[in-house]
């Protein structure tokens, strides 16, 4: 047993040396954030929805010191109520397309909009080197405590390996995602590519990802959530207590730190429960991740091949499809966009 470092909303607590076996952690981790994650979702009630519906749509400005304070002062439930009802209303997907060649990877995409679906990863495929890697485990601390290191970073990978991941860009109060000049560089094969933009109808497991210029420690977290993981599946505790969602809300915003020079992208992240994947990834429905596509937005250089496909895509789906190009009546360094359907 070894103390912590004084946490939010609450004091010392010790963080437990576990003994467990690989395949129970694995299923006792999975089975407990597939029922009980997606954004605590037990504590939240019934008039969450109709909040969110009477929101005017538009640019709902999400403030991540706003959210942690939040969480300090009032706790899990009231922090979770504000990432909710201050999620962005519509977000947007960068996706490749390739004029010659990679006609697989032209093909696959869009059969993944035909299907209202969306590529979800797991983390190590992703092109951040720190991906779900934010924070740091202190070995030092660990082993002083009598505790096995190695059995740390397990216990954070069975709990990584859990989720698949989904990211978007949102609009921000002086860059909308269209306008983002490295994104369409980055992620959409400079701009031969498309933005795919979508509704949010719920946002129960969309996460803002919060820019940092140093990691954390968080071997107390994860010690106590495993140890408690543990507790409520044996049903020493309930799946609700208290405790409990503190470090399960902990972990889950553990997963959504990133260095601040990916701050130019406005990450918000849907992480979806998927225990046992052995894949990189797989399609999930829209429907299951509270979307909706609501229009498709062709890069500038994008094929006149690839824009007769995604035309007939959005007859298909009853959505708007636009073409960028550069608007050369502003002063400013902007975008603006044609309806081609």
């Amino acid at each position: 047993m070894w103390k912590a470092r004084s946490i939010p909303n609450g004091g010392d607590t010790p963080c437990l040396f576990l003994c467990v076996t690989h395949e129970n952690l694995v299923c006792i981790v999975g089975h407990l954030f597939y029922r009980n994650a997606f954004g605590i979702i037990g504590i939240i009630n019934s008039n969450m929805s109709i909040s969110l519906c009477l929101k005017k749509r538009g640019i709902l400005m999400f403030e991540m010191k706003e959210y942690v304070s939040i969480f300090q002062r009032n706790g899990v439930k009231e922090a979770e109520h504000y990432r909710m009802d201050n999620a962005p209303k519509k977000i947007y997907k960068f996706i490749p397309f390739f004029d010659n060649g990679n006609s697989k990877v032209n093909k696959r995409n869009i059969e993944t909009i035909e299907e209202k679906k969306v590529w979800a990863s797991k983390y190590f495929s992703l092109n951040d080197p720190f991906e779900f890697n934010g924070m740091y485990l202190d070995e030092e601390k660990i082993s002083a405590s009598g505790n096995d290191v190695g059995t740390f970073y397990e216990y954070w990978k069975y709990i990584t390996d859990c989720f698949i991941t989904i990211s978007f860009c949102a609009e921000k109060e002086n860059l909308h995602p269209l306008n983002n000049m490295p994104m369409w560089a980055y992620y959409a094969n400079n701009h031969h590519g498309i933005c795919v933009e979508y509704d949010v109808c719920n946002p129960i497991c969309l996460y803002p990802v919060s820019y940092e210029q140093e990691r954390n420690p968080m071997s107390v977290v994860l010690g106590n959530f495993v140890a408690l993981s543990l507790d409520a599946v044996n049903g020493k505790i309930s799946g609700q207590n208290p405790e409990l969602l503190k470090y399960q809300f902990l972990i889950l915003n553990l997963m959504c730190v990133k260095h601040r020079s990916w701050k130019q992208e406005n990450e918000f992240r849907i992480l979806f429960p998927y225990p046992r994947l052995r894949e990189n990834g797989k399609r999930v429905g829209l429907k299951d991740l509270g979307l909706e596509i609501s229009a498709i937005y062709l890069g500038k250089d994008c094929s006149i091949r690839n824009q007769n496909r995604l035309k007939g895509v959005s007859i298909n789906l009853g959505i708007d499809l636009y073409k960028m190009r550069v608007n050369n009546q502003s002063r400013k360094f902007d975008m603006c966009f044609d309806r081609i359907h």
